[in-house]
């Protein structure tokens, strides 16, 4: 078999431009794969306000992008800038109890509640399935429930 030299050389250029172009793929997707989460926390009872001034105020660099906010609290707690309790519920998640040894007193009707997104909203979903997004902020406040509203998170029911 004959081989041209201009088609050897052909197929060198189209592999190294393929070379370089998985290569700047694979460098982009290593910065795509990682985000920054602001954790935000208010330890009056009840403050009512989703602004400054905070009590804590922690930038959570370089988690995977679809870490989910209690691996960024753990990522936070690692790091040493944020300590937390939580109990593990069995259909829910974990439930935060305690942050920075600020126990929510449940006697009191007391819960850190979660507040993310645009609006800073309180979220749908706990810290075990809440998916914070890329230089979001996740406000922790210190809040009571109204008479009877939800159940008591901290506790397993019996289905019926």
């Amino acid at each position: 078999a004959v081989v041209s030299t201009q088609s050897t050389g052909y197929y060198i250029t189209n592999n190294l431009r393929m070379y370089r172009s998985l290569t700047l793929l694979l460098v982009l997707t290593a910065f795509v794969a990682a985000k920054d989460v602001w954790i935000l926390v208010i330890d009056e009872l009840n403050a009512g306000r989703t602004g400054p001034p905070y009590d804590d105020k922690i930038l959570v660099g370089n988690v995977p992008a679809d870490a989910v906010l209690f691996d960024v609290m753990k990522e936070a707690e690692n790091n040493g800038d944020l300590s937390f309790g939580y109990t593990m519920h069995s259909k829910w998640g974990a439930y935060i109890t305690s942050i920075n040894g600020l126990e929510a007193d449940s006697s009191q009707k007391q819960y850190w509640q979660i507040l993310g997104g645009p609006y800073m909203k309180p979220t749908l979903l706990g810290a075990s399935s809440y998916v914070p997004s890329e230089g979001e902020k996740v406000l922790f406040r210190l809040v009571t429930w109204d008479a009877e509203p939800c159940p008591d998170p901290t506790e397993d029911f019996n289905e019926e």
